[in-house]
Order: C-alpha cells, then sequence, then structure tokens
C-alpha cells in the first residue's frame, strides 16, 4: 500500500493551519532545547546558549500563533496527519547535523536550514490555497520566516567557519558497559 501524505495545500481551514503553525513552532523550540540541553552538558557553553536563544525565539513564536487562536478550537492532528513534506515538521532542527563540539557557525547554519524549511512550508501553503485568511496568515509567516532567514544570514558572517578537524577529541565521551 502507497502512503499517501497530505499536501501543505490540502490545509482547508485556519484552525487547522493554526494547528499546523502552533506544532512547527512548539517543535522547533523543543528541539532547540533539547539540542542547547546536550550542548550544555557537553561543555560547549557558547553553542548551548545559542541554541537556548532559538528555543526563546520559538517559544515566543509560539506564544503569537497561540494568540491568533484564541476563541477557535484548534483540532488535533495525529503525527502522520500533518502535512509535512517528509513527515517531520519543517522548522524542527535536524539532529543528525549536531555534534557535541559543533561550532556557533555549524549551530546558525542548522538553524538556518530549520528557518528555509520553515519560510518554504508558509510560502507553499501560501500559494496553495483556496482560502483567503490561510493565504493571509500564510504569507505573513513566510514574510517572518524570510526574516529570520536573513538574521540568521547575518549573525553567520560574525563567525568564522569551522576549521579542518574540528571535532577532533582526544578524550572523547564513553558509555561504560
Amino acid at each position: 500500500m502507497v502512503e499517501v501524505r497530505k499536501a501543505p495545500g490540502d490545509i482547508a481551514t485556519v484552525e487547522e493551519f493554526l494547528a499546523h503553525a502552533l506544532t512547527l513552532e512548539n517543535e522547533a523550540a523543543d528541539g532547540y532545547q533539547e539540542i542547547g540541553d546536550s550542548m550544555a552538558v557537553h561543555n560547549n557553553p557558547e553553542v548551548a546558549e545559542l541554541f537556548y536563544k532559538f528555543c526563546k525565539y520559538g517559544r515566543m513564536h509560539a506564544s503569537e500563533v497561540q494568540s491568533l487562536a484564541t476563541g477557535l478550537t484548534l483540532p488535533h492532528i495525529a503525527p502522520w496527519d500533518f502535512a509535512w513534506e517528509d513527515g517531520e515538521s519543517p522548522e524542527t532542527p535536524g539532529a543528525d547535523s549536531v555534534h557535541y563540539m559543533m561550532t556557533p557557525s555549524q549551530a546558525l547554519l542548522l538553524a538556518l536550514r530549520a528557518e528555509q524549511q520553515a519560510h518554504d512550508f508558509y510560502a507553499t501553503v501560501a500559494k496553495t490555497t483556496k482560502v483567503p485568511r490561510i493565504k493571509e496568515l500564510a504569507s505573513e509567516f513566510a514574510s517572518e520566516e524570510a526574516e529570520h532567514v536573513r538574521l540568521l544570514e547575518e549573525w553567520i558572517v560574525r563567525y568564522p567557519s569551522a576549521e579542518k578537524n574540528w571535532d577532533f577529541d582526544p578524550d572523547p565521551p564513553s558509555m561504560p558497559e
């Protein structure tokens, strides 16, 4: 049996759109919090602080979405029924790109990719929906994500790229057997 995934343009109501947006922002914030905690445990405080900052912004954006949903009843959407292209929330930071010794530049690049994916999701919804209010909200959210992309691109130039062998650790962490 072939799985048919819902497309962003299939979002039919404002409530469903806001449920997607709220989940997107909360999952991004949760992911950043988790990575920040991991960086702190691995004594990488500068990168931990960046991820905590990203988490804070995600929580602020989730709060903004929640405010927009005041008075509405958002539907419960099963994880497999979201209109994410690859089954994962677009703004969730990719854990496969995380390393306990990652540099600020690498952290910013990870966040940049997540913000770009969020922008693309909202832009696709705005482009494909037939519902005027969803188009309006998705366009606003896409513009906001585009601004985040621009800001991250500015931040990235402040940090040097990772040097060769940046992940060399003469005493790497180990798990007792």
